[in-house]
């Protein structure tokens, strides 16, 4: 996949192809049906497929103050519409100047002049446009202006309820990891950076990796079954999120991860952490010994799971 940073560095050779717009947060199952429809349009056209994009979540731009977390940083975004087999993406630096186009302006401009689209596939509740104002009635007037097509992709649903990136956020933020997974089509996945904590967890037998994350979007506090990535590796483990009320700290939320069968130090090292389901809520112990025999049941309910799965 060629990516592209920024709607000025479009060559000639990226112009003429198959093309699907969108913030794409999450890059969800609802994103990927819009994206997997493009590709096998292009491929049946024999055109180049293209995903145009944002680095950022278009209302840290335009209201900060309204912008929800985000489920993706832009690093896994890339890599996410890498996988999906995408022949060029363009990420676009949403900025003051992209953000003030207007919905003319963004389709002449931008589709038909930059990149001289063939056909663009949207989801149903694609909007654009200086404050969104554009929709796909006018999108389909310009088209057969311009003479390109617009291929609208309908939502995708699980039960009667539609997929969505908001709906995904709640379900996070309740700690609803699993049923998370299934509207993302994979486990939520949280990066960040391995710090020094206070060894509480090596001082109980059971060592920790203290993750400072890069990014906003963090589950409830408790205990979840986790995937976790070091060094290049997949490891079994347990997530712990929350303030360490049993140590009286109940202030910053820390996120700790005790990976199974796992020995050396990791001080400084990138972690990624996939949460596959909620083991318990946060509880205040007693004391350090009676937390120490809940984490023994944790690590014995966790490999119970994984021996199913």
């Amino acid at each position: 996949m060629e990516l592209v940073l920024g709607i000025d560095k479009i060559m000639k050779r990226h112009k003429r192809g198959i093309l699907a717009l969108g913030t794409f947060d999450g890059l969800h199952l609802g994103h990927q049906k819009v994206i997997k429809s493009l590709k096998r349009r292009a491929q049946d056209l024999r055109k180049k497929s293209i995903v145009l994009t944002f680095d950022i979540h278009p209302l840290k731009t335009i209201d900060p103050a309204k912008c929800p977390p985000l489920l993706t940083p832009k690093e896994e975004k890339i890599n996410l519409i890498q996988d999906l087999g995408i022949d060029t993406l363009v990420l676009t630096n949403f900025d003051r100047k992209f953000a003030s186009l207007s919905p003319e302006k963004f389709i002449r401009d931008i589709l038909v002049s930059k990149l001289s689209i063939r056909e663009v596939f949207v989801g149903k509740n694609f909007t654009y446009g200086k404050g969104a104002i554009g929709n796909i009635a006018f999108l389909r007037s310009k088209a057969r202006e311009y003479g390109f097509k617009v291929r609208v992709i309908p939502l995708v649903k699980i039960g009667k309820k539609a997929i969505s990136s908001t709906a995904i956020r709640e379900l996070i933020r309740r700690g609803t990891v699993k049923k998370a997974a299934k509207l993302l089509g994979r486990p939520y996945t949280l990066y960040g950076r391995i710090v020094r904590g206070e060894s509480r967890g090596k001082g109980l037998g059971y060592p920790t990796a203290n993750i400072r994350p890069h990014y906003e979007m963090i589950p409830s506090d408790g205990v979840y079954l986790g995937r976790i990535r070091v060094r290049g590796r997949d490891w079994d483990g347990l997530l712990n999120i929350g303030t360490q009320p049993t140590f009286h700290k109940r202030g910053t939320r820390i996120i700790e991860a005790y990976i199974f069968d796992f020995h050396g130090r990791v001080y400084g090292q990138d972690i990624k952490v996939g949460f596959l389901e909620k083991i318990r809520d946060e509880i205040i112990f007693k004391n350090p010994e009676a937390l120490k025999a809940q984490i023994e049941r944790d690590i014995a309910r966790a490999r119970k799971i994984l021996s199913f799965t």
